[in-house]
């Protein structure tokens, strides 16, 4: 009689940090408090939290394990392997909701990837329904984590710019993160750059939707108000998105946003402060501009995206600038 009341501690324990790691925040601050005043009430409720702890990072690292041996394992297969493993483990179907939960947040496969001055990376996640998963390509200077959970393909863009193939899978949405908003593609192929300024999304085929997020991340999702109306762009469209909020939808050439995938930058009628931003990725030494009178500068032309020394000689025949090169190979551009 004493184990089960035992065990039935420690499975109350597991349901509350079950609640106050998966849990809307809401729920997990009320469970977390739960949680403190059922510890301090009695050294039983202590000494079952300590062992319910321990149980919890066990769940952890089996959760590890079996992605690493099973990361293209169907979802479903893996998920009930796990809840298999830790119904066993627990001692207790009661818990399995909350272990549900916990396993929708952890995902089947992450990976970061990050590219460095004038360095391009092409890579396949396994996602998609087919043999072949989503294609990812990075330019210079990019750092991407790409997450594949049970329910949905999220990827983060930190900095950087990245155009996304989108493999088909009716299961799970593909998300991308970015800091001006989340962008939920179906069976598209798209072109997202932040270089610091504005966030770029261009649209070659498929449909992209802009959704308004709310601030703050969990478990590598932003929460978003889908009570707002969201912002569907189709192949050729663009759109600029600034502090959250979306410029009027442009006509684009979304092949010319992707030229860097072959060695080109292309500008159409672009400020030299984001023309800047995009050929920096490719130098060791920044080019910069001194006012925001000469950012705002426009420019339009295409230039080798490696050969940013005949970037530089090309800018004074375009636009009325002079550049003032620093002992520290830093080259700053101001008006004539």
């Amino acid at each position: 009689m004493e184990r089960d009341a035992s065990e039935k501690r420690v499975d109350h324990a597991l349901a509350l940090i079950a609640k106050a790691a998966t849990g809307a925040p809401d729920a997990a601050s009320a469970a977390c408090g739960q949680l403190a005043d059922w510890r301090a009430s009695s050294a039983e409720n202590e000494a079952a939290w300590a062992e319910a702890m321990h149980r919890w990072e066990m769940l952890s690292a089996l959760a590890v394990d079996l992605r690493r041996h099973d990361e293209l394992m169907d979802a479903r297969r893996l998920r009930r392997r796990m809840l298999l493993s830790l119904a066993v483990l627990c001692g207790s179907t009661a818990l399995l909701g909350g272990v549900g939960a916990w396993y929708a947040y952890h995902p089947l496969f992450t990976q970061t990837y990050r590219t460095a001055v004038a360095e391009l990376m092409q890579v396949d996640v396994p996602d998609g329904e087919g043999p072949v998963g989503s294609r990812i390509d990075l330019n210079a200077q990019t750092s991407l984590t790409f997450n594949l959970y049970p329910g949905r393909r999220v990827a983060v863009l930190a900095e950087g710019e990245v155009h996304f193939r989108v493999a088909g899978d009716a299961g799970r949405a593909f998300l991308v993160e970015t800091r001006a908003g989340v962008l939920e593609a179906i069976a598209a192929a798209f072109t997202v750059s932040d270089r610091g300024g504005p966030v770029g999304v261009s649209v070659e085929y498929g449909r992209v939707r802009v959704l308004a997020p709310r601030n703050g991340l969990r478990f590598g999702l932003r929460f978003w108000n889908r009570d707002k109306a969201a912002l569907d762009l189709y192949g050729g469209d663009g759109v600029v998105l600034r502090d959250e909020q979306a410029d009027t939808v442009q006509r684009v050439d979304a092949a010319a946003a992707a030229a860097w995938r072959d060695g080109w930058l292309v500008f159409d009628n672009t400020s030299l402060e984001d023309a800047i931003r995009a050929v920096n990725a490719y130098r060791r030494e920044p080019i910069r501009v001194v006012d925001p009178a000469t950012a705002a500068l426009r420019l339009t032309g295409r230039f080798r995206a490696r050969e940013t020394q005949e970037f530089l000689k090309a800018l004074p025949a375009t636009l009325p600038l002079r550049a003032e090169r620093h002992a520290d190979g830093s080259v700053v551009l101001s008006r004539r």
